[in-house]
């Protein structure tokens, strides 16, 4: 009985990590993953109502297994030293189909397929990567709020996602597109059809998912705005307006349910109880073994070794009174910082007042990914450019970014912001390759900080020559000062 439940304290420690990352995920906001916590047990349930009509009493294994947990340890690996979580979290969901083939064989694994496979409603869909879904769908919500409202006796007029109604104006953002609903509903469809026993209901259900979603998240959006109408825009500050995004969520789960029948609310007949095969519980054991050493020195022992000769140089420590206590909270939680500093360059040489951050984080990403707008929050998101900069006679690679907004109160403004980060001595071109290459080393060794110079000053178009000059001069000779106290290339 040891032997062939050892793998499973392995395991449970090397994710761990993993499944707290998600957890906070799915318990962030309702609006994008709040179904996520819900999935383990579904998944759960719906094995074991599978398995419960197993007859076989032989234990049964499939060495095809280690395919999928093979490849679920080399991602865990490697994701210990990036950092990026999605990636361990997929590795969570390919180690689920590996453990069944392990443990319980190719048939059984076959007749649990689908809820394995639904564990992908467990991960997190970064928010950049269905951008273009988020305004597809606002924009379809948008349009039929538009519609509807003059039916209602109030008139509007819209303007891509905004809508302006007399005296006010309400805009669908992100939060109102109706995916987190439009995503549950997707997931809730699936199961009810795998538990339906109905062909046509089937049918029914998996159709009716995706317009439900729409037509519900359009009702909950005009009323949404009827009451803005009435009552100003504060009531969109209030608990109505996540109140009615969890009312919309029961409602269309609920609705789904329904159509479904009550057939599919059934368990399945039978109380077998497969036997777990142990023949591979030693191999398996030794694989999540090797996975838990990166995530042990990452994750629980946290090893950081800095290839700064004198880090206390580079960035010194900042003095009493140099940035209030919800600024320093701030990037401490945007960043995992090691150390950071921010300043300013007083105007001349006919440039104004530029501001200046120094951070060192072992979160790399948190640097090449955006770091400059998680210094500064109006800088446009995917507005980065990549430049040249050419130092005693070589090209430091540097990024220029851009304000965002569209809005009247953005349109006139306009700013200089550039940066540069050096990762292992070296400046950094391209964040993701160069990460990638130093994981397979840091997975074992720990991590190393990533240090990102950044300015910026806020022009006018007579000052913008004069600020580009200046802000370019510090970042050489920021990188010049790199060099002397850490010892660089």
């Amino acid at each position: 009985m040891t032997r062939r439940w050892l793998w499973l304290a392995i395991f449970a420690l090397a994710f761990a990590p993993t499944f707290a990352w998600l957890v906070g995920r799915w318990t962030d906001s309702i609006y994008r993953n709040g179904h996520g916590i819900f999935v383990p047990f579904l998944i759960a349930y719906l094995a074991l109502d599978q398995l419960k009509q197993d007859t076989d009493p032989e234990p049964r294994a499939s060495a095809w297994g280690f395919a999928f947990v093979g490849a679920a340890v080399a991602l865990l690996v490697f994701d210990s030293a990036i950092k990026t979580q999605i990636l361990s979290a997929l590795a969570l969901v390919l180690a689920l189909p590996g453990l069944s083939l392990l443990f319980l064989g190719g048939a059984r694994t076959r007749a649990i397929a689908l809820p394995l496979a639904i564990g992908l409603f467990m991960l997190p869909i970064p928010a950049g990567a269905i951008s273009a879904l988020f305004m597809v769908l606002r924009t379809i919500t948008a349009i039929a709020v538009a519609a509807v409202l003059p039916f209602l006796g109030l008139p509007v007029a819209r303007d891509g996602t905004i809508l302006a109604i007399p005296g006010q104006s309400v805009n669908v953002a992100d939060n109102c597109s109706g995916f987190a609903t439009l995503y549950a509903a997707i997931l809730t469809a699936v199961i009810l059809a795998h538990l339906s026993r109905s062909p046509a209901r089937r049918a029914i259900v998996l159709a009716a998912a995706v317009p439900l979603a729409l037509a519900c998240n359009v009702v909950r959006v005009t009323v949404l705005t009827l009451l803005v109408s009435r009552y100003g825009g504060g009531i969109l500050e209030t608990w109505i307006h996540p109140g009615s995004g969890l009312f919309l969520f029961v409602f269309v789960i609920g609705a789904l349910v329904w159509l479904a029948g009550r057939d599919a609310l059934h368990g399945a007949a039978g109380n077998a109880r497969p036997p777990l095969s142990g023949r591979f519980a030693l191999p398996a054991a030794a694989l999540f073994a090797v996975a838990l050493v990166p995530v042990s020195i990452h994750s629980y022992l946290h090893v950081r070794r800095d290839d700064c000769a004198n880090p206390d140089a580079l960035v010194p420590a900042m003095g009493p009174g140099m940035v209030t206590a919800e600024r320093d909270a701030e990037v401490r939680r945007n960043f995992d910082v090691h150390q950071w500093r921010e300043g300013r360059l007083p105007p001349g040489e006919g440039a104004p007042e530029l501001k200046f951050a120094i951070v060192r984080s072992y979160d790399p990403k948190q640097l090449y990914y955006r770091g400059t707008r998680r210094l500064w929050w109006d800088i446009e998101p995917g507005g980065d450019q990549p430049d040249w900069l050419e130092v005693d006679g070589a090209k430091l690679p540097i990024v220029r970014s851009r304000l965002g907004g569209d809005d009247d109160a953005h349109r006139d403004r306009d700013a200089v912001i550039e940066s540069f980060t050096v990762y292992e001595g070296k400046p950094v071109e391209n964040g993701w390759r160069t990460q990638l290459r130093a994981a397979p080393r840091q997975a074992f060794t720990g991590s190393r900080p990533m240090t990102l110079f950044a300015i910026r000053s806020d022009v006018n178009a007579s000052q913008r020559e004069a600020a580009e000059r200046r802000a370019r001069e510090w970042l050489a000779a920021s990188w010049r000062n790199y060099r002397a106290v850490c010892g660089a290339e």
